[in-house]
């Protein structure tokens, strides 16, 4: 049976229709003392909310403690652009795109994304009759992964299995988050204006 909530390190709801923001990475781009300690302190933040807070309390705690998680999270990829750098190949990040846009005409419509060197952010809203989030995602990160390594003349594995997919929940949220993304190889010292970057997409609506 299809699971529209599952765990692995991370928890994972995935309602048919919602809009997604998305974050995956390439594989060892994290240390994994790095990531030991982030869930560490994640998970020790949500037994106190769970002891402490209930129904709205606790659903807002559990929210800001995601918000946080991530904020580690990426702090970690962006701080010192961790190797493998895989994604700074023009061919590489080629594949990637042409990838998420073949993905978009079948199953969600793409709001935003940026390829940074060792992770990638996008912004979605998922078709309600598409498959699940999970299994698109899991036909795009194995396409590409198998197609890159190939160009790389590299075997093994290419992107980290979890991926960060977060519920955008009202219109203050998703502006937030389609800024954050655009803006992410700025953040990160890579260009001065997100329009320079050459990796990324913005849809035409986002600005109309």
């Amino acid at each position: 049976m299809d699971k529209i909530y599952y765990e692995r390190n991370l928890p994972h709801w995935q309602p048919p229709g919602a809009t997604f923001f998305i974050t995956y990475r390439l594989y060892g781009s994290i240390p994994i003392s790095v990531l030991q300690r982030i869930k560490s302190e994640t998970e020790e933040e949500l037994k106190i909310a769970e002891k402490n807070c209930r129904g709205i309390d606790l659903s807002t705690r559990r929210y800001e403690i995601q918000r946080r998680y991530f904020g580690k999270y990426d702090d970690a990829l962006d701080g010192s652009l961790n190797e493998p750098y895989w994604l700074k190949e023009e061919a590489i990040a080629g594949e990637v795109m042409q990838s998420l846009h073949h993905c978009a005409d079948q199953f969600f419509h793409l709001w935003a994304f940026c390829i940074m060197p060792n992770h990638v952010h996008a912004l979605i809203k998922h078709h309600e009759d598409a498959p699940l989030l999970s299994d698109i995602l899991k036909r795009h990160k194995s396409y590409t992964g198998m197609v890159c390594n190939k160009f790389l003349e590299k075997e093994g594995k290419f992107w980290h299995r979890e991926t960060y997919d977060h519920v955008v929940r009202d219109q203050n949220e998703f502006d937030r988050i389609a800024w954050y993304i655009l803006h992410n190889p700025v953040k990160a010292k890579l260009v001065e204006k997100w329009q320079d970057w050459p990796y990324t997409f913005a849809h035409p609506e986002l600005w109309s």
